[in-house]
């Protein structure tokens, strides 16, 4: 043979480096949930501070855990009640923090109170949702109810 390095030689030289290579990433890998943590190398400015990474977009929604009040579910229940005693074509499923409308067994929109929220309609895939910030008269309940089918 005029080979320098057999076959199985170099499979194990190969199976050797990828098996150091996963051991580092395994072992040694970044901690992304301090609050320092930034992503790319960045020089200082005049102060010394660092500059943050600024590619990330803002959250569209600020709700966050524990921002729902207690207040919020009783006017969830009192929604629904609304929704059940003039809308009756719609059965209500009460949820955390929103309702599930639900028209021949299929869900059409779901209703939400959240004030982080901007308020109107917006699609979830084939459900509607509908925000408001405060309890809905049933006039502005059948204006936000009309067009769903």
């Amino acid at each position: 043979m005029n080979q320098t390095f057999s076959g199985v030689v170099l499979l194990s030289i190969v199976v050797l480096i990828a098996v150091a290579l996963f051991a580092v990433a395994y072992f040694i890998k970044p901690n992304f949930n301090q609050p320092n943590f930034v992503t790319r190398n960045t020089q200082p400015k005049r102060g010394g501070k660092l500059i943050k990474n600024s590619h990330k977009k803002p959250a569209r929604f600020k709700s966050k855990v524990g921002s729902f009040s207690k207040a919020s579910d009783k006017q969830l229940y009192k929604l629904q009640k609304m929704i059940v005693q003039h809308f009756n074509e719609f059965s209500v499923n009460v949820r955390q923090h929103h309702l599930v409308l639900e028209k021949n067994a299929t869900k059409v929109a779901m209703l939400t109170l959240d004030e982080s929220i901007d308020i109107g309609r917006r699609r979830l895939g084939d459900v509607v949702v509908i925000n408001f910030h405060n309890l809905p008269n049933v006039a502005e309940l059948k204006i936000e109810l009309k067009g769903l089918s």
